[in-house]
Formats: structure tokens, C-alpha cells, sequence
């Protein structure tokens, strides 16, 4: 089971303070933002742990998707001016992937369109397309191990 958890932010002293940082020349948003968790639910004790669970014959791609498509519906419900989130860099999230996190969310935003290789056979695997609406912009800085993401309308 997954949890997504959503928060409030209504003022950028309180985005900067959480550690976030607008994209240069790009005002906070007038009808704020909102901050996402995303993450295994496995008891309330475990929650944030941000490890990597595999799950046999349910893709990730399945589930970001899932996810994405509730953040876009939270867009449009509540005319929030975007959202924030963040991938820890390496250690523990890592472990047991074959993509890390922020490559994975990279991919998923849009912010990176390599091509990608099988490591058996060389042969060039399918880009991923991004989960993201065209009239929705990804922005991402590192700060302190850890990619922040701004996906602003």
C-alpha cells in the first residue's frame, strides 16, 4: 500500500524555510503551493522511511502514474499555483533499484529525455514519456543530498 500525503503552503518564508527554492526569476505562486510526500505505507511507525519496497507484478510506473494523476486532479480541484517534492540522492532509497529515485523522477517530469539501454543486451529500451500535462513546467535544484522538484502552472 502507498501513501501520498499532501500539505499546505501558503507563503514562500515557509517553502524557504522547508528548504525549497523557486526557480530563479519565478515569483512564489499568489495561491501557494502544495508539499507531497510520497512513500510505502507500512504501518504508521515506518512512514517517511523512503526505502524501496518491490512489489511482484505491480510496476512503478503503474503507481507513479496513479500518483501523478491525483496531484493533477489536486491542481484542478483546489487552483493551488504548484507543488513541491523532494528525492533523496543515493543510501538507503537507492537500494534494490536498478533507476535511483531522482532518475526516476527526472524522467517522470520530463527534465531528462536520454535514451536509456537494456544492461543485458545494449539494446535501446523505450523512452519514458512524462507524466506531466504540457501546461505544467518542472523545475528541479539540488540542495544538501537531495533533488527538489517545483511543478508549477
Amino acid at each position: 500500500m502507498y501513501a501520498v500525503i499532501v500539505g499546505s503552503i501558503v507563503d514562500e518564508q515557509t517553502f524557504s524555510g522547508i528548504g525549497y527554492e523557486m526557480p530563479e526569476g519565478i515569483p512564489f505562486p499568489v495561491s501557494g503551493m502544495a508539499e507531497v510526500y510520497f512513500d510505502v505505507y507500512d504501518g504508521m511507525d515506518f512512514l517517511a522511511d523512503f526505502r524501496h519496497v518491490r512489489f511482484e507484478g505491480l510496476g512503478s510506473a503503474v503507481v507513479l502514474q496513479t500518483v501523478s494523476l491525483a496531484l493533477i486532479a489536486h491542481f484542478e480541484t483546489f487552483n493551488i499555483g504548484g507543488c513541491v517534492f523532494q528525492a533523496a540522492a543515493g543510501g538507503d532509497v537507492d537500494i534494490g533499484r536498478r533507476v535511483t529515485l531522482e532518475e526516476i523522477y527526472d524522467y517522470m517530469l520530463g527534465l531528462k529525455s536520454e535514451p536509456r539501454y537494456n544492461v543485458r543486451t545494449g539494446l535501446p529500451k523505450k523512452a519514458p514519456r512524462p507524466l506531466i500535462p504540457d501546461e505544467l513546467c518542472a523545475y528541479k535544484t539540488i540542495t544538501k543530498g537531495r533533488a527538489c522538484y517545483v511543478v508549477l502552472q
